[in-house]
């Protein structure tokens, strides 16, 4: 005869609107007040390299730097 055998499962909890991103800026920045300040500077700054492409992710990591205040 086989075991039944247990699988313990978790749930994550849910996201709310109470949830904020902890920047140096601002304690109450909302997630999507942070990703729309991140993606205006990341293409700000891919407009200042001259629309040069493949430079996606290096524009990016720099945008949330300056975000970030670091």
């Amino acid at each position: 005869m086989r075991q039944a055998s247990t699988v313990k499962r978790t749930v994550a909890k849910p996201r709310t609107a109470k949830n904020r991103i902890e920047t140096p800026l601002s304690q109450t920045t909302s997630s999507e007040e942070y990703l729309q300040k991140v993606q205006e500077t990341a293409y700000h700054l891919y407009v200042a390299r001259g629309c040069a492409h493949g430079y996606d992710v290096v524009d990016w990591l720099q945008a949330e730097q300056i975000v970030r205040g670091s």
